[in-house]
């Protein structure tokens, strides 16, 4: 065995010895951009072999996806109401990470601002509409940022783990979520399924044109915020100070836990958001089913962006249209799971080649 061992660790063993990875002083400011066409086109490819092993034809079925999302009016519509709440969920992420920290919890935050908006729906009433949508929106917006409050109070305080904290509370805030549906707010006429009652028509947000909500002009609002907040505002480049070295931070004046908090408020904030423009514009009510994953693909699609606010409208707008897209394509016999494997391929392949824009491989001198 131990000569086994020898014979299998020695390639490795060279190769270690002969060479080492190093940081590229200069990477391309398009590498990301690369990237992720690089790890759509690999997403691509794989989705079509599991669909050639299935029997199925890869170009039929990617058109198909292809006309049902983006091939008309409504699907474009529909196709953009989906992107929605992902693209301010991951706006929320990127601003979080700009201090070098992690939001888990988009999910729960998402959650959290639906639950805010109803809560103030049923107990307040308002006879300007649009002023009620208004502060029905900014509750959504706090309500994410309050469920957010303990992790960001115990990582500035104490040092502790934001991602084990902010991933337990999505836990905490969907157990909350099943209670009220099935306790307190369970819609009597829901034909015993668990879900609050409907809001009223007079806090729909309206259309644009075809189904897509204003919603979606809110997401456009939000990322050009976040883009000015963490590229040009003096907030922003505090928080890149802080996020960036303690010491550094210091010297410079800036409290870096203070900068952390705030960020880490203002990023659930963005989470509860698209809870609530969800909530107004599509569901309509609180139930179970209100998030469907937004939040943790919202992670996926701030990662394969950089955490850039731009990027992450543009890839968040491209995952709509999947998840519309795979949606649909049962109606050919396919599983909606395909638009989950590019998702997640997706994912791996542009980080795999980001790694190689970052990282050279350089041989060792043996002089």
């Amino acid at each position: 065995l131990m000569q086994i061992s020898m014979i299998l660790d020695w390639p490795w063993q060279v190769l270690v010895n002969k060479y080492t990875l190093s940081k590229r002083q200069v990477v391309n400011e398009l590498s990301t951009f690369y990237s992720f066409l690089l790890g759509f086109l690999i997403a691509l490819i794989i989705g079509s072999v599991i669909l050639i092993i299935q029997d199925k034809s890869p170009s039929d079925t990617f058109s198909l996806m292809f006309k049902l999302s983006i091939g008309s009016v409504n699907s474009l519509s529909s196709s953009l109401n989906k992107a929605t709440p992902l693209i301010l969920a991951g706006l929320g992420i990127a601003i979080i990470n700009t201090v070098k920290l992690w939001n888990i919890g988009a999910e729960g935050q998402i959650f959290m601002g639906a639950i805010a908006v109803n809560l103030i729906y049923i107990n307040f009433q308002f006879s300007n509409s649009t002023s009620f949508i208004f502060i029905l929106l900014v509750s959504s917006f706090l309500g994410g940022a309050f469920c957010i409050l303990i992790p960001a109070i115990t990582k500035v305080l104490f040092g502790v783990n934001e991602i084990i904290t902010t991933l337990l509370t999505n836990y905490i805030v969907i157990g909350l979520t099943i209670y009220l549906v099935n306790g307190p707010w369970k819609d009597p006429d829901s034909l015993n399924f668990p879900a609050a009652a409907y809001v009223g028509k007079e806090v729909y947000l309206p259309n644009i044109f075809g189904k897509l909500s204003y919603g979606f002009l809110i997401c456009i609002l939000f990322t050009a915020f976040a883009h000015y907040l963490k590229n040009n505002s003096v907030f922003g480049y505090e928080m890149r100070i802080a996020g960036g070295s303690e010491m550094t931070a210091i010297y410079a004046g800036i409290n870096a836990k203070q900068k952390a908090f705030f960020a880490m408020l203002i990023g659930g904030g963005f989470a509860g958001l698209a809870g609530g423009v969800e909530l107004l514009s599509q569901t309509h009510r609180v139930s179970t089913g209100i998030s469907q994953g937004f939040g943790y693909t919202a992670i996926i699609v701030a990662a394969i962006t950089g955490m850039r606010p731009i990027g992450i409208f543009l890839v968040g707008s491209l995952f709509g249209a999947l998840s519309i897209g795979g949606s649909v394509i049962q109606t050919i016999g396919v599983s909606t799971y395909i638009a989950d494997i590019i998702q997640a391929s997706t994912l791996f392949g542009a980080l795999i080649i980001q790694f190689f824009f970052n990282y050279q491989l350089k041989r060792v001198d043996d002089g």
